[in-house]
């Protein structure tokens, strides 16, 4: 677990959009290792959330947190200047490359102590977060990661519907909030995956709904889009085999089953103002 490259999956985009379970089925890749939102690192100080301390899980993130820990960190500085440099108000600073020095020597320190520390060798994250996706780009070595990006983009009138449920663990927004939310953030996703293109990477679009109603067929879409080689996973979904849900750190409320198995979508959604409203205000986005 030394020197040589590792290959670093990051997915972008809104929260509810499905990236979590993205990065759960990548995660089942032959080599592979699902690692969800690990921006929030240092905001859980280091141990995910939810996890008894047996559960492997834990145990896995335990061991990262102690390597960081004979570093003699400032969690709580470090989270709030990751706040301060990933949030999507903090896109210019990442644009001209204007990130303080101790934020990106957490960044770099962040992915030296989780390469140094996992066999696996292609490394998924859901971060969402399209100014961190920018970061990365900026600030990672070349000769340690492989960078390649996925932008993960589900129908807006099931995102917005599920912005507005009041019993998850994000926060929940208003219709018209959530509306004006989406639709920025994706305007942003949009911004980041031009410039990440023009910098050489490879970057996969997606959309969800594809990948729920077939998944072999979008997974060898990003096969051939990412130059990855994802036969390991295609014969899990072929077989319908459990999927692992891996070592996600944070996410959703699905990083806490053991297995889980890809479902058919719901498409009946009750065609009345909103519906209509939701669908013209982000057709820019998801035409």
């Amino acid at each position: 677990m030394g020197k040589e490259q590792k290959t670093l999956i990051y997915i972008i985009g809104s929260g509810r959009s499905g990236t979590t379970l993205l990065d759960v089925l990548l995660g089942n890749n032959f080599d592979s290792i699902s690692l969800g939102e690990i921006n929030r690192f240092y905001k859980r100080e280091g141990l995910p959330p939810k996890r008894k301390k047996s559960d492997k899980t834990y145990i896995y993130w335990n061991n990262i947190k102690s390597k960081l820990d004979k570093q003699t960190l400032d969690f709580k500085a470090l989270n709030h200047l990751f706040k301060k440099n990933e949030f999507h108000t903090s896109i210019l600073k990442s644009v001209f490359k204007l990130n303080p020095k101790a934020y990106v020597d957490g960044l770099i320190l962040q992915y030296k102590i989780i390469k140094e520390n996992t066999d696996e060798t292609i490394l998924i994250e859901s971060s969402k977060y399209p100014t961190r996706a920018l970061n990365i780009s900026n600030y990672l070595s070349t000769e340690e990661f492989s960078i390649k990006y996925i932008y993960l983009k589900k129908d807006p009138v099931k995102v917005i519907k599920s912005f507005q449920k009041k019993d998850l663990e994000q926060p929940s927004k208003g219709f018209f909030s959530a509306n004006v939310y989406y639709l920025m953030v994706n305007l942003l996703c949009n911004y980041i995956v031009f410039k990440l293109r023009r910098r050489k990477h490879d970057v996969a679009i997606v959309n969800y709904e594809d990948l729920l109603f077939d998944p072999t067929k979008t997974i060898d879409r990003l096969s051939k889009k990412l130059k990855i080689d994802f036969t390991g996973l295609n014969q899990k979904l072929k077989t319908k085999a459990p999927l692992n849900t891996g070592f996600l750190f944070d996410g959703n409320r699905i990083r806490l089953k053991e297995t889980l198995t890809l479902q058919p979508s719901d498409n009946s959604d009750k065609k009345n103002v909103k519906y209509y409203f939701t669908r013209v205000f982000n057709y820019i986005v998801y035409r």
